[in-house]
């Protein structure tokens, strides 16, 4: 107890501290739970209410806690947040207390909160309710949560020290070095191996070793040791040996040259992991970091673990030499080796990035970007900052001022490749104290990848993704074709820069980007909430005097609200196996719609040099018109997606006969009022990316779907019509057997 007798008893009506004046006041109004006992005051000016608690523990307590605990509350001059004590010597070990220095009494953790948050609802009632409530989770063994550390922790050292993940493990022969990463504040500290110091860094500040706590030896910390002497016998006691394995390294770094003269000149630094163990003994896969820093220098530690020698006649720059033969290590010098403590906080890196974005571990999937643009550049980045993908990214096009508006890069990057600079940006997220995500960047066009065909080649031979980011049709179709393994995936806006669109493909490549792209505009065709879709166009600003040197008008908080959501379902899509379409719409006053097609299964049909795909809901569509006319014929036009050098032909939607049309149960004529306007319509709401493709129709039932004389003839009409375009003649058959496919191409 001779800690308390630091503290002078008081009468309770002598209490200046205002929080002590209210705590005693309301103790009165509650004599059933608690009784004020005393009055201390420190000769610092701090002041301490003596009090009785009586606990409410049940009759088999899961730890010795009596009815009635004497407790401590102690309060600052300044009313910082009262510190609640045992006055029993031998109160049990329990979770939640504090960690305080050897030869202080136990302390609760009643509020983790900071105090500037707690004080604004802080009351006496409040506290008695919160040290009432400890005690009885305590006597049940309901303290702890399992995914926190057995012991909270209060920083006795302004300190604030970085550490890589990679610092905890293979460091036997690494050489750590810590350095400030601000002029203006000293007490933060980055940790990293000797060779990735960045040069102007200063180096002089610390020296960090790094153990680990093997989780069947964790035990909580009680007490914060508060000499090196007593550090070792803490860690000793869980399965760490530090003494040995300090005077290997001190004699390791011992030199007499100038070169050595910083590092056995700067203090000491053990970094201490400990595994997080639930009170049951599970084992959540947490790890608590902490770090004991010596007031002494590494020199002065050496001398008292007796492997150096102090430089007495000041040959040596260092002012150490090593001591040979080597000393036992003195004890008086060794408890000299006073250490402050400080909580180590973990750099961040993908791992760490994927804990607080809510995931168990960082995604590792190789991913190739194509388009290093507004879009590209605002996903990546998000992306990045929750743990996923390893990243290429390709781009030839340069930085611009115009581009500033809506992209996450600055000023200094205009000129700039966009992809090496967007690179070296989203390293900068990781680096130096972790590698960075980007490991390649390609400065190309994909479509003309010139001198760097092969970079790119093998890039995408590699990707576990590929994303088209590129804003481009073309680039999307060519990275769809592309025969390598990679899921794809596509991330664009819509021209008024109102939605954004995501299209991936499922793992196993069943359905392509250009399958995806083609049900894209059949939703837009017939989903109403997207008629503006594709039509909307923003306001045009020219940003040089060249005819194509235009730009929309578009605020970066809406490319990033857009981008934003993006990020979040390609995330999404791409952790799940199978295919996705999805479009979030922005409102003018803010709200989100979104819009997620079910993605229909495609058959595809080779004929005559030519790929025909159809879907399920477009062949659906086929159906439900010819049963709606049985026993008559029915059929129409059909529009679609047309790649010509591709020689590629995607069914978009099948259209219903015009009111002219005539079918009978052995034949059908397809009527043409008001088709050329439904067609252009059509063609209109999605930009021309739709056209008229050839014809449908129904066969009578029991009849087989082979084409009669009639429909041939009126095939090759078609096919000599629209090889004007270039294209062949397409008829598609419906009947009891299915859906025939018919080409016909004009040579």
């Amino acid at each position: 107890m001779a800690w308390i007798d630091e503290w002078a008893v008081i009468a309770i009506d002598d209490l200046v501290t205002r929080q002590a004046r209210a705590i005693d006041a309301y103790m009165r109004t509650a004599p059933d739970i608690a009784t004020v006992v005393e009055a201390r005051r420190h000769p610092a000016g701090p002041e301490m209410l003596l009090v009785d608690i009586r606990t409410g523990v049940p009759q088999r307590p899961v730890v010795p806690i009596e009815r009635i605990e004497r407790i401590g509350i102690a309060l600052g001059a300044d009313e910082a947040m009262p510190f609640v004590v045992m006055i029993r010597e031998d109160f049990p070990d329990t979770e939640h207390q504090q960690l305080v220095p050897e030869g202080f009494p136990s302390a609760m953790c009643i509020d983790d909160r900071p105090w500037d948050e707690a004080r604004l609802t802080w009351s006496p009632a409040e506290l008695l309710q919160r040290v009432h409530l400890w005690f009885r989770r305590a006597a049940r063994g309901e303290l702890h949560d399992p995914h926190q550390p057995v012991d909270p922790f209060f920083g006795l050292s302004p300190l604030k020290i970085v550490v890589p993940t990679s610092v905890l493990s293979g460091t036997d022969d690494v050489e750590l070095v810590g350095f400030r990463t601000s002029d203006d504040d000293p007490d933060v500290l980055m940790v990293l191996p000797v060779d990735s110091m960045p040069r102007s860094a200063d180096a002089s500040r610390i020296i960090p070793v790094a153990y680990t706590v093997p989780p069947e030896r964790m035990t909580r910390m009680r007490r914060a040791p508060r000499d090196l002497a007593a550090l070792a016998a803490v860690l000793s006691d869980r399965g760490v040996a530090i003494i040995p394995d300090l005077q290997e390294r001190v004699r390791r770094w011992a030199g007499s040259e100038a070169k050595d003269r910083a590092r056995l000149n700067g203090a000491l630094a053990l970094i201490v992991a400990m595994p997080v163990v639930a009170p049951n003994g599970d084992l959540p896969g947490l790890i608590d970091l902490r770090v004991f820093i010596t007031q002494k220098t590494v020199g002065e530690v050496g001398v008292a673990l007796g492997v150096l020698l102090p430089d007495q006649d000041a040959n040596a720059a260092s002012g150490f030499v090593r001591a040979i033969p080597s000393r036992d290590v003195d004890g008086m010098q060794l408890t000299g080796c006073v250490v402050e403590m400080a909580q180590v906080h973990r750099a961040f890196d993908a791992g760490l990035a994927a804990t607080l974005g809510g995931r168990q571990t960082a995604d590792a999937r190789k991913v190739v970007m194509v388009g290093a643009g507004a879009i590209g550049s605002h996903v990546a980045e998000s992306l990045v900052r929750e743990g996923r993908y390893e990243w290429c990214i390709v781009d030839d096009d340069r930085l611009l001022p115009h581009n500033l508006a809506r992209h996450t890069l600055g000023a200094m990057q205009v000129g700039q490749v966009k992809a090496a600079a967007l690179g070296h940006h989203l390293n900068a997220v990781f680096q130096p104290t972790a590698a960075g995500p980007v490991t390649k960047v390609i400065g190309c066009n994909v479509l003309r990848p010139g001198p760097h065909a092969d970079d790119l080649g093998d890039a995408l031979a590699q990707a576990a993704v590929v994303i088209d980011a590129s804003a481009s049709v073309a680039a999307s179709r060519h990275l769809s074709d592309l025969d390598v393994p990679g899921r794809r995936a596509s991330i664009f806006f819509n021209p008024s820069a109102e939605a954004a669109v995501v299209l991936v493909e499922p793992e196993d490549r069943s359905t392509t980007l250009r399958d995806l792209e083609a049900q894209y505009y059949r939703s837009v065709l017939l989903i109403p909430a997207l008629e503006r879709h594709l039509t909307a166009t923003g306001e045009r600003f020219a940003y040089t005097g060249a005819c194509r040197a235009v730009t929309n008008r578009v605020p970066e908080t809406r490319v990033a609200l857009l981008s934003s959501l993006a990020a979040m379902g390609l995330a999404r899509a791409l952790d799940a196996p199978g295919p996705s379409i999805g479009i979030w719409t922005l409102a003018a006053d803010g709200g989100v719609s979104v819009t997620a097609p079910v993605v229909s299964p495609i058959e595809r049909h080779r004929l005559v040099g030519w790929e025909i795909t159809i879907d399920a809901e477009a062949r659906a569509a086929m159906v439900a018109m010819r049963e709606g006319a049985l026993p008559a014929e029915t059929g129409g036009s059909v529009i679609g997606v047309v790649d010509g050098s591709a020689r590629k032909i995607h069914i978009v939607e099948p259209l219903p006969p015009p009111p002219d049309s005539r079918g009978t149960p052995a034949a059908f004529e397809r009527g043409v009022e008001g088709l050329s306007d439904h067609v252009t319509g059509k063609m209109a709401r999605v930009m021309d990316m739709v056209r008229y493709v050839g014809e449908w129709h129904s066969h009578p039932s029991r009849h087989p779907v082979d084409p009669s004389p009639t429909d041939i003839v009126q095939l090759c009409h078609t096919a000599i019509d629209t090889a004007l375009d270039s294209l062949p003649g397409l008829s598609l058959i419906l009947g009891d057997d299915g859906l025939n496919v018919v080409l016909a191409e004009k040579v």
